[in-house]
Parts: structure tokens; C-alpha cells; sequence
């Protein structure tokens, strides 16, 4: 397999390639490439940062209707939230199970939630991880009975005697079919189907409701008959419109915005035809000439977590404090587990605004040579109790300043470089972390101003991830 290639599927497979992986790359096959990929990310761990035994001895302690127990309560949940945030980032960064994070990633965008309890938000973040390269059927049934879900779409309000329709249109507008292919009846009646779905408040597992359930007849895509919940979803599962709406929600994470209707609509059928399979999709995408083709190569804007993840990876960044890597998700504009709302996180050029493009053109300075820095805040999601905890842990007691504390090793960092003169240490760089491939040393223009190797490396870096290149992925 060709460095080219290879960068592109660490790209979109991965959190990007590191300067080591190039050196096995040619030795492999595209399949020996791919499938390692797959290997490496069986029976991924899981977050483990929130204890439940911990969330539950102060929740007990709540329930006697002490203000202090409420407020340290509070405080805990937010503080957990904010390690939670910085354990599953960290875990993108240094987790050798990169497709199963790269696939929770995508999930977690797609099943977007909210939730002020850091236990649920652990839960279903596992949850997906779990489930990530399986079936599909297991895991959004799983997600759907999972507490985080059920109580951010409304569904513990949901009853027989007042159907909360919010989680049934979400799970068919959002999760599973797309607007055009159900209709406001539809909706109706898979909410009297949901009726009942619940969580033990204690326990955090899922809980049927009996007497909360409308076991009436229902009539759902023109079908008659007393429905609940898993008869909805196997249902909305037979419609092959639910597999293509997915494979185009894959199709424009992993290969390109611009949609391609006729691939999609085959790798649509191709997941139907697998009963779901969603590593069998996978592999199909990744092992296909298509993917590979120069058009789909650098057509994608990385997102913020993407950027702080893939940089730090090629990096090696070992993070003194953990505050900052809260800020600089903040700055940029997309926090771990604080999606915008139930339709997750924009993509594409929405990413770019004139103070996230600053910081973003700046980040390898601040990251490689900066040691604090002062940024202006977005107004949005102020009043947001989370986010405001984000700030308030993330800010010095003395100003507005922010430190990343990035510790890299240059020494090790240099040992991937062994071009004999400027030119070929400019040009392995580039080829190694801009995506395009084409910006060379002759082009560039670039003057080296160091001449000890690891000054050279440190400045060629910052230079090299200030280009608009570094951007896209």
C-alpha cells in the first residue's frame, strides 16, 4: 500500500497516521492494512473514569433533602463530566483501537445526546463502543433503551393516557429513516408503541412500565396490530430506506460530503442484504478502489475533535494539565458529549468562522511553543450549567489565560526523519501531514532558521500546521 493511500485511510479510518506507520505501510497489502485496522479494534475498552458506586453513595445522600448534599452533588456531576470529556479525547489519542474510537466518534455524533448526569452520558458512550463495528439492530436498540436517551428525548413522559411523540419522531427523523420516508401518523402511532420505556432511576438499567403502556391496536406503515417498541424498530428495519439513510450518513463521514448517490445507494443495498452488518459495510467502503480515488482525498474539513486529536497523535503530545484540551474543544466550537442539539454537530465548511480559522491556523504554534495563551470566548451555550462548568474549570484564578502544557519528545519525534539534506526533511514532513501531498520544499519557499535537526523539526512543524492544508483530511 502506497504512503498516499494509507494516510487517506488513517485519515478517515483512524485519527490520522503517525510518522512510525509510515515506514510498514509499503510492506502491506490494502486487505493486510485494513484488516489489522479491524483486529486491533476487537473488544475495545470502555470509559471507566465515572463510578457508579460513587454517583450512587451521593445520590443517596441527596435524597435526604440536605442543601449541601444537593450542591456537592451538583458539583460532582460536573466535575465528572468534565474528566469524562478528557478521558474518552485522551483515549482517541493513545488507544491502539483507533476504527472502534473513529466509529464512537461517528456514532456519537449521530445518536447525538445530552444528559447533566456523566454516568448515563459513560453508559451510552460504551454503549456505542460496544456496538460500533456490529450489528446495527443491537446497537440502536440499545442505545434506545439506554437512560441518557430515554430521558433526553422526553420517553420517561411518555404514557398510555398522554403519548410523548418526541423520542419515536427523533428515532425515525434522525436515527434510522430520514425525513420523507414516514409519515406524522407513523409518528403517532410508534409513540403509543414506545409508552412505558423507562429506566430504573437506581439500578440505570432499561425498565418496562406495564401499567404505563398502551397496549392498544396500533396501525404503523399501513401494518395493524398491538406493536410495542422492539416491533417498531424491527419494522422500521425491514424498510430499506433505513439502511440507506445510514450508509449516506457513513458515506459523508468517512469518505466525502459531496454525496455520491449511486455508491451509496449500493453500499444502501449492500447493508440491507447483511442483515445490517455494519464492520461488513465498513470494510466494503475502505477496501474499495473508489475511496481511494484522488477526489475523496483532502475533501473533508476536520472537525474540531479531529484537529486536536490527529495533531496530538502525530505529535505524541503528553498533556500536562487537562484543563486547556476542555478549552480548546470550546474554542473551536465542538465539546465531547455537549452536541448542539438532538441533530448532533454541523460539518463541512460550517466548521470555519473567522475566530475558529484564527486559532485553528495557530494551533501548532500555541501547541508546540506556546506554554499559555489568552482566547475570546463564543457567546453560545453560556447559560448551558455544563458549559459553564467547562469555563469556570478551564480559566486560571488570574485572567483569561490557558495552558496546554504540551510535552513532546523530539528526540523520538526526529528518529522517522532521516533525509540527508533541508529539502528531503521538508518534503518528508509535508508528505507525512499535509493530505494533499504536493506542497514541497521548492514551492514553499520555506527558509530554515535552525540548524540543529529537532529545531529544525520543531519549526517545520508549526509551519506545516499552519498551512490551510493541515485543515482538511
Amino acid at each position: 500500500m502506497n504512503q498516499t493511500e494509507y494516510q487517506h485511510l488513517m485519515n478517515r479510518a483512524c485519527f490520522g497516521a503517525t510518522p512510525e506507520g509510515f515506514k510498514d505501510c509499503a510492506k502491506k497489502s490494502r486487505d493486510e492494512v485494513v484488516n489489522d485496522l479491524f483486529s486491533k479494534s476487537l473488544n475495545a475498552e470502555g470509559l471507566t473514569t465515572i463510578k457508579q458506586a460513587e454517583v450512587e453513595s451521593i445520590m443517596a445522600d441527596m435524597k435526604t433533602g440536605d442543601a449541601d448534599s444537593k450542591k456537592a452533588y451538583r458539583k460532582m456531576l460536573l466535575e465528572k463530566g468534565v474528566d469524562l470529556n478528557v478521558e474518552w479525547l485522551k483515549k482517541m489519542m493513545t488507544d491502539q483501537a483507533q476504527l472502534a474510537e473513529k466509529m464512537t466518534f461517528f456514532w456519537h455524533g449521530h445518536f447525538a445526546c445530552r444528559d447533566d448526569n456523566p454516568l448515563f452520558l459513560q453508559s451510552l458512550n460504551n454503549v456505542m463502543r460496544n456496538n460500533a463495528l456490529g450489528n446495527f439492530k443491537n446497537l440502536l436498540l440499545s442505545v434506545a433503551q439506554s437512560p441518557a436517551m430515554l430521558k433526553f428525548l422526553n420517553n420517561q413522559q411518555n404514557k398510555k393516557d398522554a403519548p410523548n411523540e418526541n423520542f419515536a419522531r427523533e428515532v425515525m427523523e434522525l436515527f434510522t429513516l430520514g425525513r420523507g420516508n414516514y409519515t406524522e401518523h407513523d409518528i403517532k402511532e410508534a409513540a403509543r408503541a414506545f409508552t412505558g420505556w423507562s429506566f430504573d432511576k437506581d439500578t440505570q438499567d432499561f425498565h418496562f412500565r406495564e401499567k404505563q403502556h398502551d397496549f392498544g391496536s396500533k396501525v404503523f406503515f399501513g401494518k395493524s396490530g398491538d406493536f410495542d417498541g422492539k416491533d417498531i424498530i424491527d419494522m422500521i428495519l425491514y424498510k430499506e430506506e433505513c439502511a440507506n439513510f445510514i450508509a449516506g450518513k457513513i458515506y459523508q463521514f468517512f469518505v466525502n460530503d459531496v454525496r455520491d448517490e449511486k455508491v451509496i445507494a449500493d453500499l444502501g443495498h449492500k447493508f440491507y442484504m447483511s442483515d445490517y452488518d455494519i464492520g461488513e459495510l465498513m470494510k466494503e467502503i475502505f477496501l474499495a478502489d473508489w475511496f481511494y480515488d484522488v477526489k475523496n482525498m483532502g475533501a473533508r474539513i476536520k472537525s474540531p475533535v479531529e484537529l486536536i486529536v490527529n495533531s496530538s497523535r502525530w505529535l505524541k503530545a503528553e498533556y500536562g494539565g487537562d484543563d486547556a484540551l476542555i478549552f480548546v474543544q470550546r474554542i473551536l466550537g465542538q465539546v465531547l458529549f455537549l452536541p448542539p442539539n438532538v441533530a448532533g454537530w454541523p460539518s463541512g465548511k460550517r466548521w470555519i468562522d473567522s475566530s475558529s480559522l484564527i486559532f485553528r491556523m495557530d494551533f501548532g504554534r500555541k501547541l508546540v511553543e506556546v506554554s499559555e495563551f489568552t482566547q475570546r470566548l463564543k457567546s453560545d451555550d453560556d447559560t448551558d450549567p455544563n458549559m459553564a462548568m467547562l469555563k469556570e474549570k478551564s480559566l486560571k484564578k488570574k485572567g483569561r489565560f490557558f495552558e496546554l502544557n504540551a510535552n513532546i519528545n523530539w528526540d523520538v519525534l526526529s528518529l522517522n526523519f532521516d533525509a540527508a539534506d533541508d529539502a528531503g526533511l521538508f518534503n518528508q514532513a509535508s508528505n507525512a501531514m499535509l493530505v494533499t501531498g504536493n506542497v514541497n520544499y521548492n514551492s514553499a519557499n520555506y527558509q530554515f532558521t535552525e540548524t540543529e535537526k529537532n529545531a529544525k523539526l520543531k519549526g517545520l512543524v508549526v509551519y506545516l500546521m499552519s498551512r490551510p492544508e493541515f485543515q482538511l483530511c
